[in-house]
């Protein structure tokens, strides 16, 4: 998902270098780490002020992001605002994506699209920020959702996702027995890919040589 950099510095498009400065060293001093000790909301804030800034400050990197700003914008894409992550926004993002991968064909469907999206929604800031607020009523759906997303990936991308979800259920039990079902389901799965080929060639020419003897 595009990160909307305006709205992330509190500006509009037509803001000048001059405005973008201004913005951003007021929203850098208000959200600097030195003056939120451990607050990985506040941290995660920075990130992104820092990120736009970097992005909306360089002339060329500036009218390369207008126009993925205005390519995602023409496709009806939302755009991600500057609001930093929570678990519960976590949990709504990770509903949206559940839903749409699940109107979606799952052999058509882009699966390292997928796992991006999941990679992006799970970054290290947001994992940060789950482990941070360890909500115990939200924490398993999380995990639930996270993995209905991940179920069709190939199990080299399911073990990365694993890797992240582990992130977060260090000290859970259930969901690290979870994890690791939904990884046996993957490696089961590619194995199968792998083999189904020859296996099915097999069976064919075994009933082929069946039918041919008792002819």
């Amino acid at each position: 998902m595009l990160k909307d950099y305006y709205k992330i510095l509190e500006l509009t498009p037509q803001a000048s270098l001059q405005e973008i400065r201004k913005s951003f060293r007021k929203l850098a001093m208000r959200y600097h780490p030195d003056k939120h000790p451990e607050d990985k909301v506040a941290l995660a804030h920075f990130r992104e002020i820092q990120e736009a800034y970097e992005i909306l400050n360089d002339p060329t990197k500036r009218e390369q992001y207008h126009q993925e700003r205005w390519y995602a914008r023409s496709l009806g894409k939302k755009m991600k605002g500057s609001a930093p992550p929570t678990t519960g926004t976590i949990l709504q993002e990770l509903l949206a994506l559940e839903k749409h991968l699940a109107a979606q064909d799952p052999f058509r469907t882009d699966q390292q699209s997928a796992y991006h999206s999941l990679e992006t929604l799970l970054s290290e800031d947001a994992l940060d920020i789950l482990r941070e607020e360890n909500d115990q009523e939200l924490l398993p759906e999380i995990l639930r959702l996270a993995i209905a997303c991940g179920k069709h990936l190939p199990y080299p991308l399911a073990v990365a996702l694993a890797q992240k979800l582990n992130g977060f259920c260090a000290r859970n039990s259930a969901g690290h027995a979870q994890i690791g079902h939904y990884l046996d389901q993957r490696k089961r799965a590619a194995w199968w890919e792998r083999w189904k080929v020859p296996l099915l060639l097999l069976v064919t020419i075994a009933l082929c040589i069946l039918i041919f003897r008792a002819a």
